[in-house]
């Protein structure tokens, strides 16, 4: 109960404190009739503010401890300081959970975005002839706020033995706890890829192992005539933007 009501001191001495720093940084500015340029009242504002702040949260501390019981005055200051210590450390982490779990373009050291560069294996057999060949899937890399889709390059597929190697490219990647890539083919059938990613994945790992999907759907609303088996497998590597490997 000390800890909690040497908080509640310590935080209206903070707000008495800011807001006398504010006032007096008012007064500043309309005696000397500083420049505004860039902000400047503002910027004054803040820090007289939080000077204020930092002399009122010591004042209220100080006040909450000549509130105790004779001889008790040391003790009550310390229970109000580690009530104050813990507010900052919860507020702390809080934010710093936040921040981790905030999705948002993974950026490293030097600024630069990465890429997701995928590959799908799929057996040649299947691949249609068409002309509008290109068309007949699309993919999409989903985390739980972002659905952005990958570009497929159909100029760019390849063949090894039996399959047809497409690339695909989603670029910027986003820090995300999980992700599920879905392909899904034409108005046949969904595929759902759960490969294991870190939140911000490696750029200098080399491609991936070769994943089959964890599910195959049907389209919304389609009941298949016999059980779906899947097409595609998927790899993955992670490339800085602009990088060439």
């Amino acid at each position: 109960m000390r800890i909690l009501m040497g908080l509640i001191w310590a935080l209206v001495g903070a707000i008495l404190g800011f807001s006398a720093g504010a006032l007096v940084s008012m007064a500043i500015v309309t005696v000397t009739n500083a420049s505004n340029r860039e902000g400047a009242h503002g910027y004054l504002m803040l820090a007289l503010g939080l000077l204020g702040a930092l002399v009122g949260i010591v004042i209220g501390l100080l006040l909450y401890g000549r509130s105790a019981p004779t001889g008790a005055s040391l003790a009550y200051f310390g229970s109000g300081s580690l009530g104050l210590a813990g507010a900052v450390a919860a507020a702390g982490f809080g934010l710093w959970v936040y921040m981790y779990l905030q999705e948002r373009p993974v950026t490293y050291e030097d600024r630069a975005m990465a890429d997701l560069e995928m590959e799908l294996r799929i057996e040649t057999a299947n691949v249609p002839n068409a002309a509008d060949s290109a068309n007949w899937f699309n993919l999409e890399v989903q985390t739980s706020t972002t659905r952005p889709e990958g570009h497929a390059s159909w100029t760019g597929r390849r063949t090894e033995g039996a399959y047809t190697i497409i690339p695909v490219t989603q670029g910027p990647l986003y820090r995300a706890g999980s992700r599920v890539i879905v392909v899904r083919i034409a108005n046949r059938q969904d595929e759902a890829f759960m490969p294991p990613m870190k939140r911000v994945p490696d750029p200098k790992a080399d491609w991936s192992s070769w994943y089959k999907p964890t599910s195959v759907d049907p389209p919304y609303g389609v009941v298949p005539p016999v059980p779906l088996k899947p097409m595609f497998e998927l790899r993955y590597r992670v490339r800085r933007y602009g990088d060439e490997r």
